[in-house]
């Protein structure tokens, strides 16, 4: 942990002191309690208004207008946050005689988890077991609007120090989960310490860590100052804020890679085990007047207590934001999936008022509600009986909402997206099995739940929002509602999961066709050596291949044998297996650096020794040579005719390898070289990778390369077997000696036989 690390821990820990002994503010002045025109409370017997208390000193006008938490939708005012119990005191035992509150009464103070807790989720402090509160599926309230559990109920996050095992709740493998909620929480780092006010003269460090800072204000303010306009609109730290990534990450293959694309919560909160939405249902009305829900990690059994359920907990959704609105990043994300009435006419959702009073009439169900949904024909109306799951369940509620007066309605679904952010774990907890996403079947590549059912039969649409969903969503009879990802609109090219198809299917039917091409001639071969031996004439031993010559031959096979199965395991989708992705990625890197050094040492050797003539095919009649080759590969060589270019030690290859190795070593040896070093480059220079298309251009072609070096491989080794037996070409390049043709005029002037 840097520095700036421990200042936030020391000031989380301060806070939490704090949170346990409420003590009063022996420094805040203290100051009369006002009413919404300004008098004092004592003489109006009106309610206090903290807008006109606070705002004494405070601008509370300009606090307004710079505030998060002061929207449209909800508007928290300073006591909600910053007294413990959300009320400024009343009791006349509170007040000096000269009408202020007095000091003892006071303790205002940052907030405390607690307080956020109160609005966004499901936040537990002290030793207590922790437990599901009982309005958690109910909540919000008439008593309680403010009350929503939102962070809980839309992620499953619950922000607790305690152990999960500690806790009420019925969890799978509770015995073992011996790790906290949260563990932030746990180190005592509470939400102000990555929530905070982006003017805070002690955040500067933070605040003026990024070019957002323009967009804010820039000075660093006086403490008064500060305290007169505390902007509330909140600045979030960012993990690398008190943690350095690049070195806590050695094991990771490509770490500037994956840190670029990843967010942290990736791979530090592996599963959620709060009980999360999964499907709102608002095309009904329950008894307690909600929408019906489904809840991810666990199945609702009716009757039952939520703290008895089994959870199993599940693991969030990777996403990436669509390319218009912002960096590359893969976070985790919760899909919640909502079903609802809306008026085709205004293309406004129906007002859950509307929709309660069309379903009751006289503060009961209607009867033509009652008369379609009441299948057991007990005259009640089930929880479960309040589903639309027939066409004429649907078309009665429609015909009542009509009468109530809405404009053509119809049920329509959408998918809405919310991040991942709590629930952040360490240590051996943190997801690091490199399959988890780099397979088939992974969490990138598997389809994605929505909802165990359609209700009216509504498939929900994706919403081309600040995510990049795309897909087919389909029903599946096991899983219900889900989406499958489409991999084409992909932003990524991640390994394993392969966004691009054509270059393994081009690459894989040339080795294929190649294969089958050696087996049919291998297979005539062996059945016409025993009607046409071959005939040779004389012959001798010859040293033709030189100890460095074998050397880089077989250190070259080796380099490409390995790079061929790393290549494929970590590129393929989960097929092959033997190193497992971390260790691949190394060996394949490790044997590419020796690949191309033993090929430019080679090079060198060949070109100062003047071996390098070797790969010249000749000038004078090469086609006729190369057509004559040819005709020994189809016909002459099942006829038991020598090979047309015998070999020498002026000449060791015949024409078509002669030109094969051309190729090879000048077009595919370099085009797998710089595609190979671009793949490897993406961390370190990813402009010049984006630029030439990012991984999804440089990786398929890379991979195209492989297939090709893979076919000549197997084709090289068949070609082995084609010399005057089928291993004197293999022994040749193990010990340097092979037997070759004596030329005809050695033999007519009676050279001897060696």
């Amino acid at each position: 942990m840097n520095r700036l690390a421990w200042i936030l821990l020391g000031v989380g820990l301060v806070a939490r002191a704090a949170s346990v002994q409420a003590a009063p503010n022996e420094m805040h002045p203290p100051f009369a309690v006002l009413d919404g025109d300004g008098r004092s409370i004592l003489l109006s017997g009106q309610s206090p208004s903290s807008t006109a208390t606070c705002g004494a000193c405070h601008d509370t006008a300009w606090i307004d207008r710079n505030n998060a938490h002061v929207t449209e939708r909800v508007h928290a005012d300073c006591v909600d946050c910053h007294l413990d119990d959300g009320r400024l005191p009343t009791q006349p035992d509170a007040f000096d005689a000269e009408g202020r509150l007095k000091r003892s009464a006071l303790v205002i103070r940052a907030p405390r988890d607690a307080a956020c807790g109160r609005c966004h989720g499901l936040v537990h402090e002290g030793p207590e077991p922790l437990s599901l509160p009982a309005d958690y599926e109910t909540a919000p309230t008439p008593e309680a609007p403010w009350r929503t559990y939102d962070l809980t109920r839309g992620t499953g996050e619950i922000v607790s120090g305690q152990d999960v095992s500690a806790s009420y709740l019925n969890l799978v493998g509770k015995d073992e989960l011996d790790l906290p909620w949260d563990a932030h929480a746990r180190r005592g780092v509470g939400c102000t310490a990555c929530h905070f006010a982006p003017n805070n003269p002690a955040r500067a460090s933070l605040r003026d860590s990024g070019l957002e800072v323009v967009g804010r204000e820039p000075r660093r303010l006086g403490t008064s100052e500060y305290l007169r306009r505390p902007d509330h609109r909140l600045a979030v730290a960012t993990c690398t804020a008190c943690h350095e990534p690049l070195k806590a990450h050695d094991f990771l293959p490509y770490r500037k890679r994956h840190l670029s694309v990843l967010a942290c919560q990736a791979c530090h909160v592996p599963v959620l085990r709060g009980p999360a939405v999964q499907a709102e249902d608002a095309t009904i009305v329950l008894p307690s007047g909600r929408p019906r829900v489904e809840l991810r990690g666990l199945v609702r059994h009716e009757g039952v207590a939520l703290n008895a359920e089994l959870l199993t907990g599940y693991a969030p959704f990777l996403l990436s934001p669509a390319e218009e609105s912002g960096g590359p990043r893969l976070a985790p994300y919760n899909l919640v999936t909502r079903w609802e009435w809306v008026s085709r006419d205004t293309g406004e959702p129906v007002a859950p008022s509307t929709l309660a009073q069309a379903w009751q009439e006289g503060g009961r169900v209607a009867p033509s509600l009652l008369a379609s949904l009441d299948t057991d024909g007990d005259g009640e109306l089930a929880p479960g009986e309040r589903v639309l799951d027939t066409p004429a369940k649907t078309e009665v509620v429609r015909a009542r909402l009509v009468e109530a007066g809405v404009g053509d309605p119809v049920v329509r679904a959408h998918v809405r997206a919310v991040p991942v952010n709590h629930g952040v774990v360490s240590g051996a907890w943190v997801r690091r099995d490199c399959e988890a996403c780099h397979a088939e079947g992974g969490r990138l590549d598997q389809p994605l739940v929505l909802a165990a059912s359609t209700p009216a039969g509504v498939l929900p649409l994706l919403d081309p929002g600040p995510l990049a969903l795309a897909g087919a969503v389909r029903v599946d009879a096991a899983k219900g509602v889900v989406l499958e990802r489409d991999h084409a609109a992909c932003r990524f090219y991640v390994f394993g999961v392969s966004c691009v198809e054509w270059p393994g299917r081009v690459g894989f039917a040339l080795f294929a066709l190649t294969v089958l091409g050696i087996v049919v001639h291998g297979g005539l071969r062996a059945r016409a050596r025993r009607a046409n031996p071959a005939v040779h004439g004389k012959v001798q031993k010859v040293y033709l291949y030189t100890a460095y010559e074998r050397f880089w031959h077989w250190v070259m096979a080796a380099s490409v044998l390995v790079l061929l199965v790393t290549g494929f395991e970590v590129h393929g989708r989960g097929d092959v297996g033997l190193f497992g992705i971390p260790l691949a990625v190394r060996l394949h890197d490790v044997f590419a650096v020796v690949l191309i050094a033993n090929a430019f040492l080679s090079l060198f050797y060949h070109v100062t020794s003047s071996a390098i003539r070797q790969f010249f095919p000749p000038r004078d009649n090469l086609q006729g040579e190369m057509a004559a080759q040819a005709r020994y590969y189809l016909r002459g060589i099942f006829l038991g005719h020598p090979h047309p270019t015998p070999k020498s030690l002026e000449r060791k290859l015949n024409p078509l390898q002669q030109v094969t190795y051309l190729g090879l070593l000048n077009v595919l040896f370099p085009f797998q070289v710089v595609t190979g070093v671009l793949m490897w480059g993406v961390s370190e220079w990813p402009d010049l990778a984006t630029s030439l298309g990012g991984l999804s251009v440089v990786a398929p072609l890379h991979n195209l390369g492989s297939w090709l070096f893979l076919t000549f491989f197997v084709l090289h080794v068949y070609l082995t077997t084609t010399g005057r037996t089928v291993l004197s070409n293999l022994s040749a390049m193990i010990d340097g000696w092979e037997e070759i043709d004596v030329p005809a005029t050695a033999v007519e002037g009676g050279s001897d036989d060696r």
